[in-house]
């Protein structure tokens, strides 16, 4: 609808031509500016010269929000043979006999061994300079190292106490629990702590390195794609692996976070295989080039590729 505003500022008249377009979530106003303080023919003049910008503007306005983000991922189809679940059955039955006849002691340094590169991959995929070595003082002596920015170590911290928070969580997957994780990860490490556990506002626009795709815009749409996605992977019918797959891929490609989210949709991944009664992975970094190269062809609606990356991956654990 078009119609004339206008707006009083000491007292004087500003007059605008308006027309409001409806989005998904909520309003959005196009103004055109017409004149201060002008008579009904003067009005009506420059109603009649500038009704061509406004439309010209709406018509971008409404090209742009027709550019609606639509999750790729399908959770109804396929992405292992029946012939790799049955082997993932099998080592999945050898896996948890071995475990029963294994020491304790012996677990709880596998755990641990587990936990420093788990840690160390991790964050090195994103650019933390800390090495493996240093990630285990940090974990097993507590020695700090000083060649390295506080919030770097902050990182490896923060990744322990988010790890552990996923091996004891019992509950359902939801927005709090993921908002949980964030803030577990992000803690002391953001330059605006208002960040950490909370999904990205209107402005906070991201980008993924070297993706020819773009998530939504931050805003409220974050949290309806999000809703979206936890309310496909719990109605997923799939393998409890094809569907943590295809949540994997989803939520990288929503990018919800401002920072922080390859580490957060990892440890969901992890929790999901826990879930499953199935050992958590580590994710290589020497391994990220071609984990993100087949992210990517995810994202074009392929995520056959990335489900045998991380079948191996699941499978050589157990082994």
């Amino acid at each position: 609808m078009t119609y004339t505003e206008i707006q009083k500022r000491g007292g004087r008249k500003y007059y605008y031509l308006a027309h409001t377009v409806r989005s998904e979530v909520g309003f959005k106003k196009i103004r055109v500016f017409l004149g201060v303080n002008l008579s009904t023919k003067e009005l009506q003049e420059k109603i009649r010269r500038k009704g061509d910008i406004l439309k010209g503007k709406v018509s971008v306005i409404e090209e742009s929000l027709k550019e609606r983000f639509v999750i790729q991922q399908s959770f109804s189809k396929r992405l292992l043979p029946p012939s790799q679940l049955e082997k993932l059955e099998r080592l999945q039955q050898n896996y948890h006999q071995k475990i029963k006849l294994t020491d304790e002691d012996i677990l709880r340094k596998v755990r641990e061994s587990f936990l420093i590169s788990y840690t160390y991959n991790t964050n090195a995929a994103e650019g933390n300079t800390i090495t493996l070595k240093e990630t285990e003082l940090i974990l097993k002596r507590g020695i700090i190292p000083k060649a390295h920015a506080l919030r770097e170590v902050y990182e490896i911290e923060n990744t322990v106490r988010a790890y552990e928070f996923i091996e004891k969580y019992t509950g359902a997957l939801t927005h709090a629990f993921i908002l949980t994780l964030h803030k577990m990860v992000t803690l002391h490490t953001l330059t605006n702590a208002k960040n950490e556990g909370r999904y990205r506002v209107k402005g906070q626009n991201v980008a993924m390195l070297g993706s020819k795709h773009f998530p939504p815009k931050g805003g409220r749409n974050i949290k309806r794609l999000m809703g979206e996605l936890i309310m496909r992977y719990q109605t997923c019918r799939l393998s409890h692996v094809e569907a943590a797959i295809q949540f994997h891929s989803a939520f990288i490609s929503i990018h919800p976070f401002i920072d922080g989210n390859g580490r957060v949709s990892r440890l969901v991944f992890n929790w999901m295989l826990l879930r499953a009664n199935l050992p958590p992975i580590d994710f290589p970094s020497e391994n990220h080039i071609e984990y993100t190269d087949l992210m990517e062809v995810s994202r074009d609606g392929d995520s056959v590729p990335l489900a045998d990356y991380l079948f191996d991956r699941i499978s050589s654990t157990m082994r």
